[in-house]
């Protein structure tokens, strides 16, 4: 589908390059989220090329529009170079209908820096190399890449989670000088990051590796496996980066029920944050086969509810509480989930 936006742009007479994570994932055979698309064509003459399609301005003043191409969406951005950051994170001053090389060298690290026409790939800064060797490098200057942008040190350790990717000395080296400068980046923007590299597969390695910078941006965070002491830690550190409020109950979840049954976790947490602790455990497939076999795990799921036991408790205020004792009998298997064997178990407690 991109070589059609590709070819459609050329037969215009602008350039234009799949370029990115989308070419290095393409590179690493993993799948594509996103794509990227960037081009010698402005903003305004994005709409004539496409103007049967759907355009959306997603980010016009840095040159960037969103094609919606048969459904997929392609992020497409003028050719541009930056300069001046004075405050570690935005460019003072962007300019727009820059050349390719322009574009390419403002770039964070040499495996985003990387462009693909359709046919061949184009590797000015020795990407492909360094997606062979697992090397996370700068392009170019380090101490001028993240001078410009603390953002890129976070972004650094995410790939490096998420790859798996070590990080190249000198690249690591100017990593650490700046990464005081990760105060100039906000509370929401650092949690994004953050989530993003926590959900890597080799987070932990990572973590415990570049304890010293992560220490920095993410508070109360301890140099431990667990990245923060107890649940309370965890999600006083998250409302402190502005967490929405389902990354904050997950990882409560995470640090209060994760030594739990999937059972428990399940009645405790709810599906969605039992599955993801249970497969950080390697326990995934014992969760899916306690939900297979339709044990009840929260009182709605019982042969029961609080109108069947109206008629028979005078005390209306322990209905929830008899429900929950009949959840955690049926959970333990004492007893069947049936109509007739729960009423009955509700007479008896009364």
């Amino acid at each position: 589908m991109y070589r059609e936006v590709i070819k459609r742009f050329n037969a215009a007479g602008y350039q234009a390059y799949l370029v990115g994570g989308s070419v290095r994932d393409m590179i690493m055979g993993r799948e594509i989220f996103d794509y990227d698309i960037c081009t010698s064509s402005l903003p305004k003459e994005v709409y004539k090329v496409f103007s049967e399609e759907k355009i959306f301005e997603t980010g016009i003043k840095h040159g960037t529009v969103t094609l919606l191409y048969k459904d997929i969406p392609f992020e497409i951005t003028v050719f541009r170079k930056e300069t001046g950051y004075s405050d570690h994170r935005h460019p003072d001053k962007v300019i727009f209908g820059a050349t390719l090389e322009d574009d390419l060298v403002r770039r964070d690290f040499t495996i985003n820096a990387i462009c693909y026409d359709g046919e061949k790939y184009i590797d000015r800064h020795g990407g492909i190399q360094d997606i062979e060797n697992r090397i996370i490098r700068a392009v170019g200057d380090p101490e001028k890449r993240f001078s410009e942008d603390a953002l890129r040190i976070l972004r650094g350790l995410r790939f490096a989670s998420v790859l798996g990717f070590e990080i190249e000395p000198e690249t690591l080296a100017a990593m650490e000088r700046h990464a005081f400068d990760i105060n100039t980046v906000s509370a929401e923007r650092i949690f994004t990051e953050f989530k993003k590299a926590a959900a890597g597969n080799h987070f932990t390695k990572v973590y415990e590796k570049y304890y010293d910078i992560f220490k920095l941006f993410i508070p109360l965070a301890a140099p431990v496996k667990s990245v923060f002491k107890n649940a309370q830690d965890a999600v006083n550190a998250l409302q402190t980066l502005k967490a929405d409020k389902k990354s904050v109950k997950l990882a409560k979840d995470y640090f209060t029920y994760y030594n739990c049954k999937p059972i428990e976790m399940l009645k405790n947490c709810g599906k969605e944050n039992a599955l993801y602790i249970c497969a950080k455990r390697g326990i995934a497939k014992e969760l899916e086969a306690v939900i297979s076999e339709g044990t009840p795990y929260t009182v709605s799921m019982l042969a029961i509810n609080g109108n069947d036991l109206l008629p028979l408790v005078e005390d209306k205020t322990r209905i929830h509480e008899i429900l929950n004792t009949l959840l955690d009998e049926v959970m333990s298997k004492k007893m069947q989930n049936k109509r007739e064997i729960l009423l009955q178990k509700v007479v008896d407690i009364l």
